[in-house]
């Protein structure tokens, strides 16, 4: 009998897994709400998460840079074939008896560069690939934040600059436009990104 009574207390005893449930509900909600913050419509992209840390000088620079580099990289992998086309164009118009002295003179000048240039296609075109890459992997550590970062790019701007200057001297800058793209834009981005240094924090 007395077992009896014991199995059915036992049996009328309320269970208690249900009360233990609920103080769990918040939590599941809350972490089932979590992804709702965030616009699931747009792709995840990681450059918008990354730039939404950085300042804007150094990530609008970056950009510039990395697209920089990559015509950098098509202009040298071509130059060889530019160069050839160059002389041709340059042989042409030498050629025309309309010219004028001076005309024909510039002209020599820089045929004379060219030439130059192409008795030192490798060592030119090395130097300018290992300073793209200088530059991006500067560029890549800037957006981290590194300062490490601006002086890799800084050697990268330079490294042309004063491989040209030795191999060359400054018979490669023949008019205003060499001058601008061989020195101007580099020494103006190097500026720039001094602006930056500030917000490059290790």
């Amino acid at each position: 009998m007395h077992g009896g009574a014991k199995i059915n207390q036992r049996a009328n005893k309320p269970a208690k897994i249900h009360f233990e449930i609920i103080p769990r509900v918040p939590i599941l909600v809350k972490i089932f709400c979590m992804p709702a913050t965030r616009n699931l419509s747009r792709p995840f992209d990681p450059l918008e998460a990354e730039s939404s840390k950085l300042p804007s000088g150094i990530n609008i620079l970056t950009i510039l840079t990395f697209i920089g580099c990559g015509i950098a990289v098509i202009f040298t992998a071509f130059l060889p074939m530019l160069y050839r086309f160059s002389m041709e164009f340059m042989d042409k118009a030498a050629a025309n008896e309309d010219i004028s002295a001076k005309d024909l003179a510039d002209i020599e000048q820089q045929q004379s560069a060219i030439e130059m240039a192409q008795a030192n296609i490798v060592p030119i075109m090395i130097i300018s690939f290992i300073g793209v890459f200088l530059c991006i992997v500067g560029a890549i550590w800037m957006r981290r934040l590194k300062r490490d970062g601006y002086w890799l790019y800084v050697t990268g701007e330079l490294l042309p600059l004063v491989g040209g200057l030795i191999i060359l001297g400054t018979s490669q800058y023949t008019n205003v436009t060499s001058i601008v793209l061989g020195v101007g834009i580099p020494l103006l981005f190097i500026c720039l990104y001094t602006m930056q240094r500030k917000f490059l924090g290790r």
